[in-house]
């Protein structure tokens, strides 16, 4: 850039800021110089000529319409500055079409006939996008007297320039109706690369500002900015897991939305859903998870119960309204999560129930999952492709309620899934399964491992479904019962290492967890000792079928100086002396069964 290109930079800048200084509306003169400053680095990218591009930057707003009578005259307005400042004509006639070729005009605007006038408009829209862009929308609503959002102002889908500038509107729908159609209208590589990120953020931002739209709102399926009009099936998930999965496996067909109804209703008192009951239920329930766990696990919990409990409270009513697809596989959250929904919905018209982990297992016995939260978009797919849904009949959504009513009646604060049925059971079910995997991962004897360590072998060796906030509350339980004895620091899972408890004590003065602790390693030694039992006498059997004939050599002598013959000879004898020990040893291995089975029988409960 020479001097004199320099010095019309110069002059563009005043100029530039001059007029826009004041500017409320989102064009004021910081947009002109983020918009010049891209244009710059788009140049340099992209090999275009740096001195149109920052020219044409910095004068790109002045001809707008909203800052002179109309576009003509903004347009001659420009026209003239150039010709007193002394850009040359050739340059003067560039910068004036692009400047003329800018205007998005409602999506239907003319392509840019040079490199220069393609850079400068991309720098223009990558300014609308990702963070900034969205607070100059709002700023520009504001200063136009649009509302934020109203769900009765619908989308313009298609516009001519004139309904873009002066149709009615509202901020978010601008978002639809504009913004995020920039990133595919943009010219060059390096621009559409750059507003990767920046797209992205604009979606964020939507999907968060629906998100807040729906919280309380029994309305939102009619009002969502997202989803009003376009919603024709619901999907009921009760995990973020199974909602992501099936997100992920529905985003291309149209009218499909994911509804997560979640709270692991498996763990903690039960919440009745009458209005005089709700909210002292919800204290017990948050006071319940207060008292027992961890007090990083208790705040993230009491955060999510309230999440969960807005969610409940507002979803159902509306779900009656359209088709619903209730996902609850063979886990207890599920199941307790399908039995609170149909009390809340009763007699819906057409709602189907699906067990993907069933219909999965059906297919492929040998595949087994212990919920809908397991199982793959890929997989959910093929159950979507290959069931034919039937709606469960007012029968069956009967039965399913007056289960639920069966287990608030119950009031407990554990529930299992045991054969198919939900079972209220005592806080210590899987007390003996912590101790049992203390005992296989060698927490034991003095030697200490990390509390995460054992609730991860508990979780990963269990058929059923259990959070990990539970499992470690029960390793704490145990360690103040003297089950098991700790080091580190107990306020959460990473900051401290168990092992299980020796008593030392006389027998009587033993509590039932250090009862339980003895009972757990007798038990784990016989079932050692079993196993080392059944693997003697495989390899007893399998040498006793052994020809060794031809490992006969008449060199080959023993320590004692016998010969090689003798091998078969010597074989002989360890089979029947083995056969002896095995014939006094059967005995004692059914003694051991029937003590393993004593002790089970024995284990004590809460």
């Amino acid at each position: 850039m020479n001097s004199t290109q320099s010095y019309i930079i110069q002059q563009a800048q005043h100029f530039a800021r001059a007029v826009h200084g004041e500017d409320s509306s989102g064009h004021d003169w910081w947009h002109i110089e983020r918009v010049t400053r891209l244009a710059r680095i788009l140049a340099y990218l992209e090999g275009a000529n740096s001195y149109l591009c920052v020219l044409s930057a910095y004068l790109h707003d002045i001809a707008d319409e909203k800052l002179n009578e109309s576009k003509e005259a903004g347009y001659k307005r420009v026209q003239k500055w150039l010709m007193q400042t002394g850009v040359e004509a050739t340059d003067q006639e560039l910068v004036l079409e692009i400047i003329h070729t800018m205007s998005f005009s409602g999506g239907s605007g003319q392509p840019m006939r040079t490199l220069e006038g393609q850079i400068v408009q991309d720098a223009d829209r990558l300014d609308a996008i990702g963070a900034i862009g969205v607070a100059r929308s709002f700023a520009y609503s504001g200063w136009k007297g649009q509302s934020m959002y109203d769900p009765a102002i619908p989308l313009r889908t298609q516009m001519t320039s004139e309904e873009y500038r002066k149709g009615r509107s509202t901020v978010i729908n601008h978002f639809y109706e504009k913004l995020l159609k920039l990133k595919g209208l943009l010219n060059t590589e390096s621009a559409k690369l750059l507003a990767t990120g920046k797209h992205q953020e604009v979606e964020l931002f939507l999907r968060a500002f629906d998100k807040e739209w729906a919280m309380g709102n029994e309305s939102y399926l009619h009002e969502s900015p997202i989803h009003r009009g376009q919603v024709s099936r619901v999907h009921i998930a009760f995990d973020d897991s199974t909602a992501g999965s099936l997100r992920i496996m529905l985003r291309s067909i149209p009218g499909e939305m994911v509804v997560t109804l979640s709270d692991d209703l498996m763990v903690g008192p039960l919440v009745k859903d009458q209005d005089l009951d709700f909210s002292r239920s919800l204290a017990a329930r948050k006071d319940w998870f207060q008292a027992r766990y961890s007090v990083s696990d208790a705040d993230e919990k009491k955060s999510m119960l309230l999440e969960s409990a807005v969610d409940w409270l507002t979803w159902p009513r509306q779900l009656m309204e359209w088709p619903c697809v209730i996902w609850a596989g063979n886990a207890a959250s599920e199941q307790l999560g399908l039995r609170r929904l149909l009390s809340l919905i009763p007699d819906h018209p057409n709602v189907m129930l699906v067990n993907a982990a069933s219909i999965l297992h059906n297919q492929n016995p040998n595949v087994s999952y212990r919920g809908t939260f397991e199982i793959g978009p890929d997989s959910l797919k093929n159950v979507l492709d290959t069931t034919e849904y039937v709606r469960l009949t007012r029968q069956e959504q009967a039965s399913y309620r007056e289960d639920w009513q069966r287990l608030l009646n119950e009031d407990g604060t554990f529930r299992v899934l045991q054969r198919d049925v939900l079972v209220t059971v005592p806080e210590s079910y899987y007390d003996n399964e912590i101790l049992k995997a203390a005992y296989r991962i060698e927490a034991r004897n003095g030697f200490f491992k990390k509390s995460a360590r054992i609730v991860g072998e508990v979780i990963g060796h269990s058929e059923l479904a259990v959070s990990d906030s539970f499992i470690e509350y029960r390793v704490r339980c145990l360690i103040q019962l003297g089950a098991l004895t700790y080091t580190g620091d107990l306020d959460a899972m990473r900051n401290y290492s168990i092992s299980l408890v020796d008593a030392s004590t006389l027998e009587e003065q033993w509590s039932n967890e250090q009862r339980l602790a003895k009972s757990v390693k007798v038990k784990m030694l016989l079932e050692e000792m079993m196993e080392i039992h059944l693997s003697e006498q495989g390899i007893m059997e399998q040498l006793g079928q052994m020809d060794v004939a031809g490992l006969n050599h008449p060199v080959c002598t023993t320590e004692t100086g016998s010969t090689g013959s003798d091998i078969q000879a010597h074989i002989d004898r360890l089979m029947i002396t083995y056969k002896t020990h095995i014939e006094q040893r059967g005995s004692m291995m059914d003694s051991l069964v029937k003590m393993l089975s004593r002790l089970d029988e024995a284990d004590p409960e809460e």
